[in-house]
């Protein structure tokens, strides 16, 4: 198996022990097999979640392919080319997540992934697939024309992937100091509260702490409600919330 095969295998394997892990939370399990509008809009979401990575997948390969590079692949060492990556890619993460919730319009692809008052992974599925196709490929057009490594791109996207998933867990998991340089469940779920503001960094608070951002998590953080407010204008389900950008409306959240 050739080193890209190993990445997306090792991606697959821990994001599915994650979830296996979150089996254990009894409001996990009723969201996920109890019949209702929840259910419905969860496993719609986990169904479509596929496209936009198949899209972006396509996407850095063809870049890679066919992009001149400002930077020659390779002129850094592994390590620092690694590390270098992942700064890039965490600033376009953090720009264009404060984007969506500054812009009314861009909202409108964002509101999805907090739509929902129960914090769990199956808030990773909770995304609009044309927002992540469109951003996915900008991002990897960036780094592909960055001259990054694609080992670099592809164990970036494999981490961001698997913290994504444990930091939206509702286990509540530590790494202990690690917190401190690595997004915890505590440091993300702040950002779903719904008087919660900052924390837009995907996986490392890096940028946070730069651009002033960060909250770092307080006691109250595990029992404040997340999602949305009840009288909140955007729709609950699947159908409904895929087609609401085609309506009107200036809500978008801070």
């Amino acid at each position: 198996m050739n080193t890209a095969g190993l990445i997306h295998t090792g991606t697959a394997l821990a994001m599915l022990a994650l979830v296996l892990l979150e089996l254990r939370h009894p409001q996990f399990r009723a969201d996920s097999f109890e019949a209702g509008p929840r259910r419905r809009r969860n496993w719609a979401f986990f169904v479509t979640s596929f496209i936009p990575t198949l899209v972006v997948q396509s996407a850095a390969t063809w870049f890679q392919s066919h992009l001149t590079p400002v930077m020659r692949p390779g002129t850094l060492p592994p390590v620092l080319d690694f590390l270098a990556c992942l700064l890039v890619a965490e600033l376009v993460t953090w720009t264009s997540h404060w984007v969506k919730h500054q812009h009314p319009f861009l909202w409108r692809f964002h509101f999805q992934h907090h739509r929902e008052e129960h914090f769990s992974v199956w808030m990773v599925t909770h995304t609009h697939a044309l927002e992540v196709m469109l951003s996915g490929s900008m991002m990897v057009a960036l780094l592909a024309w960055l001259g990054f490594a694609p080992e670099s791109v592809q164990l970036y996207f494999a981490v961001y992937s698997v913290f994504l998933t444990y930091h939206h867990s509702a286990l509540g998991y530590s790494l202990g100091w690690l917190d401190w340089l690595i997004i915890s469940p505590a440091y993300h779920r702040h950002h779903h509260r719904r008087d919660g503001k900052g924390n837009y960094g995907g996986t490392i608070p890096f940028w946070d702490v730069v651009f002033g951002t960060v909250h770092w998590p307080e006691p109250e953080t595990e029992t404040a409600p997340v999602g949305l407010p009840p009288q909140a204008r955007e729709p609950f389900g699947f159908r409904k919330e895929m087609l609401y950008f085609l309506s009107g409306g200036r809500e978008r959240r801070s």
